[in-house]
């Protein structure tokens, strides 16, 4: 990242984190912040992809508002599942252990999570973009920043390394 990006990425960052803990994030336009020094109503500030800028603040965020996987979060992500359609659930020990099927839940959760946190920063603001993880379908390097992001978030949460 450009030294130059930084303070306000991380500005940024420590906002959105902090409605995150305040689970405020669907209400994020109402919460007072300095615009002029925010990434996400001014992407043009940096010399970043704007759609980095936003997958990274919202992948920041979801350890804030969920920051222990518990039993909540694993109803949260059957909750997920079951919105999509599928049958199964998963339950804590299957996650604790790793399993394969509930790590592809897991991470299926965590990808609608990262989609979610983008739709509700579009409407952060009147100058906000509108993204979501197809569009980083085609573009080899966003492939790649997301799958990163995923396992930030999976490692963040459920404390596994280099999964």
């Amino acid at each position: 990242m450009p030294q130059e990006d930084k303070p306000l990425l991380e500005e940024t960052i420590e906002h959105f984190r902090r409605i995150a803990r305040e689970n405020r994030f669907a209400e994020n336009a109402a919460v007072p912040h300095d615009a002029d020094r925010c990434l996400v109503c001014r992407p043009e500030k940096a010399s970043l992809d704007p759609f980095t800028i936003y997958v990274e603040v919202v992948a920041r965020s979801i350890p804030e508002r969920r920051p222990a996987l518990d039993e909540d979060l694993v109803a949260a992500v059957n909750e997920d599942l079951a919105l999509y359609g599928e049958a199964k659930t998963i339950t804590l020990d299957d996650l604790q252990q790793g399993k394969e099927e509930a790590m592809e839940a897991w991470r299926f959760w965590v990808r609608n999570a990262l989609d979610t946190g983008l739709e509700l920063l579009s409407v952060h603001s009147p100058t906000s973009l509108e993204f979501s993880l197809d569009d980083a379908q085609g573009h080899p390097a966003r492939e790649r920043f997301v799958e990163e992001k995923v396992q930030f978030i999976t490692n963040a949460i459920l404390g596994r390394k280099g999964e």
